[in-house]
């Protein structure tokens, strides 16, 4: 059995919800995502690991968006549990072309180049 919880499905995880700089606050639901982790993880997965997610959302007008963010995990405790972060996303170039192709495998981008 491993030593952490995963995540919870997307569907059962708590509805996005933004504030602007300006003050306006925005809530939305989200709809899919897609994600790779920074690495693979098994029994033997030490350190923290990163889950990078790009998320499509339906705010409240009906507009659709993308937001990319993460989740974290510090496997090296007792009792790890996935953690979101509220700060920008950074991928590398492989990962990002993985989530491309991802969000392309979904059909929500039209793209007729496969990003290897």
């Amino acid at each position: 059995m491993s030593k952490y919880k995963d995540l919870k499905p997307f569907e059962k995880r708590k509805q996005p919800s933004f504030k602007y700089p300006d003050g306006r606050e925005v809530s939305g639901k989200l709809l899919d995502e897609v994600y790779v982790d920074s690495q693979d993880i098994d029994d033997n997965t030490k350190g923290t690991v990163y889950r990078n997610l790009v998320q499509k959302i339906q705010l409240e007008n009906g507009e659709e968006v993308f937001r990319f963010c993460y989740y974290m995990i510090n496997l090296d405790v007792t009792e790890p549990n996935w953690s979101f972060s509220r700060f920008a996303l950074m991928v590398n170039e492989e990962e990002f072309k993985e989530l491309l192709n991802k969000m392309n495998e979904k059909g929500w981008i039209n793209t007729i180049i496969e990003f290897i």
